[in-house]
């Protein structure tokens, strides 16, 4: 067993070997965080609450589809989701995706290909005036892009201005064709609602993280994500309801269908989301309460929709701007992600609600959001239009935290507050940028915090 990724680790003195630990959440940051802790030579229980692994990372067949039901993209940056990747075996499972990116302008998708540069100043996405200033303002922005860690904004907190927006900072930078047609898509992509919601640290970000290419794994996302689940010791259907720290560690309650259970580890990794977090841990709550008082919570459905026809556009990602469709967060054509996601000569797309709708759309029935999205889809490719054979809906009440203005300020604090070589380390969603590498580095943190403090 590789012991490699810890080999520059040094404890501290006085403190016992950890020779267990026990992760709650069985979604990939925590599958994560048990892998290595497991490498690191402790012996870990993973407590999850659902009867399977993976968390928001879900692949669905259906027939001949494979669709990935909740995050859906994987750029070249990200580099401790790969190297899992890579560790577990399952490097041969790695695809391309087609780099072409898809943007919607007056009521069509035109197709963006980077690898035809000479073709990118006369694409009709922007106007003449709008291709300049984008080169203008990315040459002038260029250090900062560099400067931020797309997958750890929160180091980046001190250019978070709560009173300047991620469209505020566009319009400066980009001017109002940029800021609308390409900035705003880009924070639908990656935080799930427009440039108004998002903090401007999150354009630098998107920036930075999109400019290597696309990647997804051959079988679906969760293929990772269950083979993580099978080298660990996992329990499903068990709900932790109190994590307490003691002098030799800490003791974890749970409960599941047999009863109430204790077990007592020298550590623990919580890769929960916040409001579960800070219900069995309050430490949490106590560390930083600016943090939670105003988080604002991301909430998603997707619908997938199959075709018995290809679409004429060979974009992967297609980019919705808020002033062409304010209901519908961004849209992936998978068979343009991977092969195997359609079959031979079919389409598979998939359509996001933006969290500020989403409310309202939740109680709608699968049928009226098939019917909402395929409105939407079909009008952007005609083509597919009396064609469908597919419709897969899933609701995310919960699919993670908005970066608004001030977010990574107060993420920030919140990170500060609490101790590095504490028995109890937090991993999942509360310092990443709700991304699978963002999921995979903050595990693999975890994991190190506990082992270097050993």
């Amino acid at each position: 067993m590789s012991h490699e990724i810890y080999s520059g680790i040094h404890r501290t003195p006085g403190r016992p070997v950890v020779t267990s630990a026990v992760v709650v959440g069985a979604g990939l940051s925590g599958l994560a965080a048990a892998y290595r802790l497991q490498q690191g030579g402790a012996t870990v229980t993973v407590l999850e609450s659902a009867s399977g692994p993976g968390g928001r990372v879900q692949t669905e067949r259906h027939g001949n589809y494979i669709v990935d039901t909740g995050p859906d993209a994987l750029t070249a940056g990200y580099s401790s989701y790969l190297k899992l990747v890579e560790d577990l075996g399952l490097a041969d499972r790695v695809v391309d995706t087609s780099a072409v990116i898809g943007l919607v302008r007056r009521g069509r998708v035109i197709d963006i290909d980077p690898d035809r540069p000479l073709r990118l100043p006369f694409t009709s996405a922007l106007s003449v005036p709008g291709k300049l200033r984008l080169a203008a303002g990315l040459i002038r922005l260029r250090g900062a892009i560099g400067e931020v860690d797309s997958y750890d904004m929160g180091r980046s907190s001190a250019l978070d201005d709560p009173d300047v927006s991620a469209h505020d900072f566009a319009v400066r930078h980009f001017g109002r064709e940029v800021a609308e047609y390409l900035i705003d898509p880009l924070m639908r992509l990656t935080t799930g609602s427009g440039a108004h919601e998002a903090s401007s640290v999150n354009v630098l970000g998107a920036l930075g993280a999109w400019s290597g290419g696309l990647h997804s794994l051959r079988g679906g996302l969760a293929t990772l994500t269950n083979e993580l689940a099978a080298r660990v010791d996992v329990r499903y259907g068990a709900t932790v309801t109190h994590v307490d720290e003691t002098e030799s560690g800490v003791t974890v309650s749970y409960t599941d269908s047999s009863g109430s259970h204790d077990v007592s580890a020298g550590s623990c990794v919580i890769a929960a989301m916040y409001h579960r977090a800070v219900e069995m841990w309050p430490t949490l709550l106590t560390a930083s309460p600016a943090f939670g008082d105003k988080l604002r919570n991301v909430k998603l459905i997707s619908v997938s929709l199959g075709y018995r026809v290809p679409t004429k556009s060979k974009a992967y990602t297609i980019l919705v701007p808020t002033v062409e469709q304010r209901e519908a967060l961004l849209i992936f054509l998978q068979h343009n992600k991977s092969p195997d996601r359609a079959p031979r000569g079919h389409s598979l797309v998939t359509i996001y609600t933006d969290t500020v709708v989403t409310d309202r759309f939740l109680d709608r029935t699968d049928a009226q959001l098939t019917t909402w999205a395929a409105g939407i889809v079909e009008g952007l490719c005609p083509e597919l239009a009396g064609n469908r054979d597919l419709s897969v809906v899933t609701r995310w009440p919960s699919a993670g935290y908005l970066a608004d203005p001030g977010f990574w300020q107060r993420n920030s604090a919140l990170r500060k507050s609490l101790s590095d070589d504490g028995p109890v380390q937090i991993a999942g969603d509360l310092f990443g940028a709700g991304s699978m590498e963002s999921a995979a580095r903050w595990g693999e943190h975890a994991a190190r915090r506990i082992l270097a403090g050993s």
